[in-house]
């Protein structure tokens, strides 16, 4: 084992220590700050308490002077107090401190939130104020401080870790070396070698395990060899072609003959796998070859084959007829297999592959489009017979041209192979496969009950379709539409249920490739009906029934409108007002999703433009369905609509993408994003948590915002499952350093608790319910700020969630100094 295999071992470790550290002083950070703001709030009372308390006497008695030099004596004396100002009817009087001097970087201010403090204190009947001024730089310079101190106790302990590990390794390789050399030397043919039995008990245990297992192999090497020597002589008397395979199915020896037909030598076939010396010329046949070793090696009988086509080495070809048997121990355990096999007439073998080639397809192996029509013939009159379903299931592989236009035919040609070889194996003998041409195949699934049992098939079949493609080195992912026609012993020709079966592999490729469509009459109705209200929902958009409504986004913490949210609705003259989720699903996977798409944004554009013109610099966020947003024209055509509103600043607009959709390909996603990045426009990922949300996709995705599901929110007062799940995507945000904004705010209660979690931005019908845009400016200028949320404002993070849920109750009774 190379050195590269154990540094691996270093990879979870750091990221594991690199977590803990992180959330250790996160934690560290946040608990330390706490203090020292509780300590320089406490301390600027008792100072301002205090200094009230002196200078009231002296105020009474009318002695300026008195009340500066008490002034600065407290200046002088408290670390925290940056400045201290008198003010009255005869001016001010003033007292400071030489500021001191900050430790830390300026960044750190930031992460802790500690500031600066004020108050103000009214003294006397005549109007006379003492205004204080607190610095928060002392209480960072000790925060700062012991963060160091832990930093230097942090690495220590990473130092030991690091250290131990190495040693451990270190030991493991100077054993794993003494056994490669001593293993290396044994394939060598050196069988005498054995390990030293020294060291720590471990490396005792492999010594010993090693020489047993070098001793028993000695041996028996060396009845192999008498029985070697015994079965060349037997080979070498036999006029057949003679190949012998270990049980695993690799080649031991061959005698001459098979050397002639094969081009191999003994020296050259030894070790190789048995279907590597013994082509055959088809896959199909191949294939066969590869399962009848199988099933001898498993204890099956001899087994026969005729009219094989054998290739030689150098190219040439062999007709040629074959016996595989297992060869047994005298316990009745496997030893090998013999392959016998013989070179027939070359007459007989032209005869036979024109005749093979009439009903099978040259490339695949599989029964041609000829074969076919004479055996659909015998299914329907078998299916009438036995009153069984017979299912014509047409399957298509999803964008084979890519596969060709990306490797060429070849590349196409041996992923076809793999494909018929799969739809064989699944056919066996209780079905029937056919290649039509190109890459469509035709199975014909017999005896079934009902339709039920041909879906659980097909899904089946489907599972082994979409496994990945090997080509030499090269993976090809690939996938089939089925359009399956059910024959239920009506009098239909097979002509009609080919058809039928093409119309429902049309159907599946419509509804987004990878699917499995069955034609009937009530499923062909239903395409229909879907038709209709496609058509339904393009006229009205071509009559201006859609119409976008708008649902305010605020910052609870600070109580301020920050954004809308653009809502389709459709005013449908019949059934009044309906939401998206009535029609949007019908059209979502057509190209008029896209239409759709560019009208809201072109209608949220005229609206931004309002708003910045009345003052109101909102953002307006804009749903972007996966069809739409994954087309090859997206960026150009976004880009010509903003330039159709050249009075919005692009950074006003914000695209949602649902976070499903944007795992089908995370880099041409990407680069989209950054595209429209580049040019202003922000991204939010909708529904997160939904989805996969893998970190590794979060961190590939330059998304700017993530929108908190509803789902989570609406249960996170009851349910502590959600309420986790909601605290994670707003520590997710945060370590990723993205804006988070949670949906489905219904109370005041939600707010309270989001703002005590982290996440100050919601939306919701807590908030307010998606409106019409003449209506939003009227309702933010009566926005009110709900008073729990300013509670939820003056406490700490809620940090610790393993109480019960009913005490998180904000506690409002705490307040701040001014």
């Amino acid at each position: 084992m190379k050195m590269g295999a154990y540094a691996r071992l270093f990879v979870p470790i750091s990221v594991l220590i690199v977590a803990v550290v992180a959330v250790r002083y996160t934690l560290l950070v946040d608990s330390e700050a706490t203090l020292a703001r509780h300590q320089l709030v406490l301390e600027s009372r008792q100072v301002t308490q205090g200094l009230t308390e002196a200078v009231t006497p002296l105020v009474l008695a009318d002695d300026r002077r008195a009340i500066a030099a008490l002034m600065q004596r407290a200046a002088d004396v408290n670390a925290a107090v940056a400045r201290i100002r008198w003010l009255d009817d005869r001016g001010a009087l003033v007292a400071t401190r030489l500021p001191e001097s900050p430790a830390y970087p300026g960044w750190f201010a930031r992460v802790t939130g500690l500031g600066p403090l004020t108050y103000t204190v009214p003294i006397g009947p005549a109007g006379a104020r003492m205004e204080l001024w607190f610095s928060a730089t002392p209480a960072l310079n000790v925060v700062w401080r012991a963060m160091g101190r832990q930093a230097l106790v942090t690495c220590l302990n990473v130092f030991l870790v690091y250290f131990l590990l190495g040693l451990l390794i270190y030991a493991t390789r100077r054993m794993l070396r003494r056994v490669g050399r001593a293993t290396q030397a044994f394939r060598d043919g050196q069988y005498h070698v054995r390990l030293p039995v020294r060291g720590f008990p471990e490396a005792q245990a492999v010594a010993i395990t090693f020489n047993d297992m070098a001793a028993r192999i000695q041996e028996l090497m060396q009845t192999l060899q008498s029985e070697k020597e015994r079965s060349e002589v037997t080979l070498a008397s036999i006029g057949d072609a003679v190949i012998v395979t270990d049980p695993c199915g690799r080649v031991e020896s061959m005698n001459e003959t098979a050397q002639t037909l094969t081009g191999y030598a003994p020296a050259e076939a030894r070790g190789l796998e048995l279907h590597e010396v013994f082509t055959l010329a088809n896959n199909f046949g191949q294939h066969t070859l590869m399962k009848t070793l199988a099933a001898v090696q498993a204890g099956g009988p001899v087994v026969k084959a005729k009219d094989q086509n054998l290739r030689h080495r150098d190219g040439r070809r062999f007709n040629v007829e074959y016996t595989a048997a297992p060869i047994r121990k005298a316990g009745g355990g496997l030893h090998g297999t013999v392959l016998v096999f013989r070179d027939v007439s070359e007459t007989r073998q032209l005869i036979q592959q024109m005749s093979w080639r009439s009903y099978h397809d040259v490339l695949t192996g599989l029964p041609n489009r000829a074969a076919l029509a004479g055996r659909f013939d015998q299914e329907i009159a078998r299916a009438q017979a036995g009153g069984a379903l017979l299912a014509v299931c047409l399957f298509d592989l999803d964008h084979f041209r890519q596969v060709n236009d990306s490797g060429g035919h070849a590349l196409g040609d041996e992923v076809l192979k793999q494909v018929a070889s799969r739809l064989h194996d699944f056919a066996g003998n209780d079905h029937y496969v056919a290649r039509l041409g190109g890459d469509e195949f035709v199975l014909l699934l017999r005896d079934h009950g009902d339709r039920a049992g041909v879906e659980r098939t097909l899904e089946r079949l489907m599972l082994a379709l979409t496994r990945p493609y090997l080509a030499g080195s090269r993976t090809v992912p690939l996938t089939a539409s089925v359009g399956v026609a059910v024959y239920k012993g009506s009098d239909v020709s097979a002509d009609h249920l080919l058809r039928h079966a093409d119309q429902a592999l049309y159907q599946a490729k419509v509804q987004g490739r990878r699917k499995v469509h069955f034609f009937d009459a009530d499923l062909d109705e239903q395409v229909r009906t879907h038709h209709n209200r496609r058509t339904e929902v393009r006229e009205a958009l071509l009559a201006g029934q859609l119409v976008p409504f708008y649902q305010p986004k605020v910052d609870m913490r600070h109580g301020r409108v920050v954004g809308m949210e653009a809502l389709l609705r459709w005013r449908h003259p019949a059934r009044g007002l309906l939401g998206p989720g009535e029609f949007l699903p019908a059209v979502e996977h057509t190209d008029l999703i896209a239409d759709i798409g560019e009208w809201v944004l072109r209608q949220a554009l005229e609206q931004l433009a309002e708003w910045c013109a009345a003052g109101r610099m909102w953002g307006v966020s804009v749903n972007i369905a996966a069809r739409h947003f994954q087309r090859a024209d997206f960026v150009q055509q976004l880009r010509a609509i903003l330039e159709e509103y050249p009075a919005v600043p692009p950074r006003l607009l914000e695209l949602e993408i649902l976070e499903s959709s944007a795992l089908h390909d995370v880099n041409h996603v990407r680069c989209i994003m950054q595209e429209c990045q580049a040019m202003g426009i922000r991204f939010a990922l909708d529904d997160f948590g939904t989805g996969y949300s893998s970190m590794a996709y979060l961190k590939r995705l330059p998304a700017d915002v993530l929108k908190v599901d509803q789902s989570f929110v609406r249960n996170m007062l009851v349910d502590r499952d959600d309420l986790h799940l909601v605290s994670a995507v707003v520590g997710l945000a945060r370590a990723f350093n993205r804006s988070v904004i949670a949906e489905g705010v219904e109370t005041a209660a939600h707010g309270a608790l989001l703002i005590r979690l982290g996440c100050d931005l919601a939306q919701g019908y807590g908030i307010a319910r998606p409106m019409p845009a003449e209506d939003v400016l009227d309702w933010a200028a009566g926005f009110v700020k709900a008073p729990a949320w300013e509670d939820a404002s003056l406490l700490g993070p809620l940090t610790d969630l393993r109480g019960d849920l009913r005490s998180f109750n904000l506690d409002v009774n705490l307040s701040t100094p001014a």
